[in-house]
């Protein structure tokens, strides 16, 4: 069965790759929201942003890659949790 791609409303699930960051950074779950739902503090990420944009209709397993000014940080996605369809 081939996963789902990860869609608005879906919850994510990353880890940060690199070393440093691995030590010292739990794993992140955010949710992507179109961006005039976007709330940072509770973890609703815009899909306008680079991280909302990295993720989106991406797999679990796959590793994405999220620039900003002069950084980079990559990430596994771990899970996602589909929200379900509202009726």
């Amino acid at each position: 069965m081939n996963p789902t791609p990860i869609s608005f409303y879906d919850h994510v699930t990353l880890r940060p790759l690199n070393e440093l960051s691995a030590l010292h950074d739990p794993d992140l779950t955010i949710q992507v929201v179109p961006h005039h739902e976007a709330d940072a503090d509770h973890g609703r990420v815009s899909v306008d942003a680079p991280l909302g944009r990295a993720v989106l209709r991406r797999i679990p397993g796959e590793t994405v890659t999220i620039h900003v000014r002069d950084h980079s940080v990559s990430m596994r996605i771990l899970a996602v949790a589909k929200v379900p369809a509202f009726n």
